[in-house]
């Protein structure tokens, strides 16, 4: 697993503490975490933040993370690649015993296929009670209306729900490059 640049610097200490509680007990309870919250709470730097602390490269512990709609382009490009170059993100994320992240769940265009490939891979990680994390804009209610029901009540039974609530972290620290006085 590779840290975007971005996230290189994505510190645990700086994950909300109810998080990190949830996080350090997955191994017990083996339940995920499905992190929703408006554009910019900082949810996919907490997901990086998690990544990069489950990491210990001499035992070979990671975690999986993908990006929803990276993955399935991944998924789709398969489909033209041959056996020995494809990637089988899908296989995957149903077959992967540590935990997955999948980030930014409900920005994809759905279809019948994504709603089906998505399904499925939730619906495997969950008959095989495997933590997975999941983040979104959405909370579950409208990100059923979205993927379907069967899909988020398996997810929700999964995982406990967190809501991060706050600005948009990103437009507040924007600050003016250049003023110009005409």
């Amino acid at each position: 697993m590779s840290i975007p640049e971005r996230y290189k610097d994505a510190k645990y200490e700086d994950v909300p503490e109810q998080i990190r509680k949830l996080f350090e007990s997955m191994r017990e309870t083996r339940r995920g975490i499905y992190i929703h919250g408006a554009v910019g709470t900082g949810k996919t730097h907490i997901v990086y933040a998690l990544a990069a602390k489950y990491r210990r490269p001499e035992s070979g512990r990671y975690a999986l993370v993908w990006n929803m709609t990276e993955m399935l382009r991944e998924i789709r490009a398969d489909f033209g690649r041959e056996p020995g170059d494809r990637r089988n993100a899908d296989g995957d994320v149903m077959s992967f015993e540590g935990p997955v992240i999948i980030d930014d769940v409900g920005s994809e265009k759905i279809t019948d296929w994504v709603s089906e490939t998505f399904y499925l891979m939730v619906n495997k990680r969950y008959n095989n009670v495997a933590p997975t994390i999941f983040t979104s804009n959405l909370n579950p209610q409208d990100l059923s209306e979205r993927v379907g029901d069967r899909t988020v009540s398996r997810i929700v039974e999964m995982c406990d729900v967190v809501e991060l609530v706050g600005a948009d972290r990103r437009l507040q620290n924007i600050k003016p490059k250049t003023k110009i006085n005409i």
